[in-house]
């Protein structure tokens, strides 16, 4: 049975709201990254690249976007390790029937939901 966040906070505990703030901040983290990585990658096929609007890098291949975003890439793996450990919390903690515990505990733990 999935339950909706609005129907979860009713009856949700000071810990589970913690874990469930946690998962959402760290998510919106984690979209901001993968977006700052994507503006480099997409930079390369332009041949430029500006942090700031005004100064320009050039870049020649992929290399240069890894070497760019190397920065943002290890704070999107801390991020994504910093999802897998607040999912696996939110399961201990009762909530494996939360829909975006659901929709997306395989995709950062590489496993199912254990079973109860």
């Amino acid at each position: 049975m999935v339950i909706s966040i609005d129907d979860f906070m009713k009856t949700a505990t000071s810990a589970q709201k913690k874990v469930l703030f946690n998962l959402i901040e760290t998510g919106e983290k984690e979209k901001e990254l993968s977006e700052e990585i994507n503006r480099i990658t997409g930079a390369i096929s332009r041949g430029v690249y500006s942090s700031d609007g005004v100064g320009l890098t050039v870049c020649e291949d992929a290399d240069d976007a890894r070497v760019i975003s190397s920065g943002s890439r290890e704070k999107l793996e801390t991020a994504r390790e910093k999802m897998k450990t607040y999912m696996k919390k939110a399961v201990k903690l009762g909530m494996r029937d939360l829909g975006v515990i659901q929709r997306n505990y395989e995709h950062y733990v590489g496993e199912p939901i254990p079973v109860k």
